[in-house]
């Protein structure tokens, strides 16, 4: 949901709208193919166009949205082949921290992750899925500082966001395979417990890979049904200026 962006001395104006609507087209809030129109974001978010233009043009850079000349803005279908690619960058780097970790694991560490294992359980009672994300990273990103790589989770995080797309689709959709990813963490506290890095690896390794079990589902659901919207947008502007409308 697009909020009015609040005067943050530390960030550039172009950088909070950015983050905003990146973080809107992730969680589904911006689904595929809605229209984005620079005069209505600078209505809600109270700036003027040049941060808006600019964000755009970074979300474009990413593949995030569309821009089509005398066309419009539109938010960009969900790409099967750069989620795959988002995939393919996160299992490596984040294989490569796990095998870190192993290194430094200490008792502190290891009560840090089962603390967070902890609170995924608490939040799979409560039956709402996109209440996973936020304990899911945590626990991703603990590894990261517990193999003292703490900017390789930066660039992981940069990296992942087509595969987080679908993610968050997986976890709208099927609440039900929540307990299988908390299972599987745990392999992956076990084998950093027993500093066995062979078998934390190989665990991190089908954590990341137990996705493509639901991709391909979201790929047939959601795909198609972005580019159908796309193709109505653009049928329209043939014989009308449209102005966007945003979800409220």
């Amino acid at each position: 949901m697009v909020e009015e962006v609040t005067d943050n001395p530390h960030a550039r104006l172009a950088d909070q709208v950015f983050d905003r609507l990146l973080q809107d087209i992730v969680v589904g809030a911006l689904p595929p193919g809605t229209p984005v129109s620079e005069l209505d974001l600078c209505d809600r978010l109270k700036v003027s166009r040049t941060p808006v233009r600019e964000a755009l043009i970074r979300l474009a850079e990413v593949s995030l949205v569309r821009i089509r000349p005398q066309r419009g803005t539109f938010v960009a279908p969900i790409s099967p082949s750069a989620f795959r690619n988002s995939q393919f960058i996160r299992e490596h780097l984040e294989c490569a921290l796990v095998a870190e970790a192993v290194r430094y694991i200490d008792s502190t560490s290891l009560r840090d992750l089962a603390d967070i294992l902890d609170r995924q359980e608490e939040v799979a009672r409560s039956g709402v899925g996109t209440d996973f994300y936020a304990p899911d990273e945590i626990f991703h990103r603990t590894i990261a500082r517990i193999a003292r790589r703490e900017e390789v989770w930066l660039q992981i995080r940069a990296t992942k966001v087509h595969f987080d797309r679908v993610r968050h689709l997986t976890l709208q959709e099927d609440v039900g395979h929540i307990p299988l990813l908390i299972e599987q963490h745990r392999e992956v506290y076990n084998g950093l417990a027993e500093c066995n890095e062979i078998q934390a690896v190989a665990a991190m390794r089908r954590h990341l890979r137990e996705i493509f079990r639901r991709a391909e589902g979201i790929f047939e659901r959601h795909v198609s049904d972005a580019e159908s919207e796309l193709g109505k947008v653009r049928r329209g502007n043939k014989t009308r200026e449209k102005r966007t409308e945003y979800p409220v």
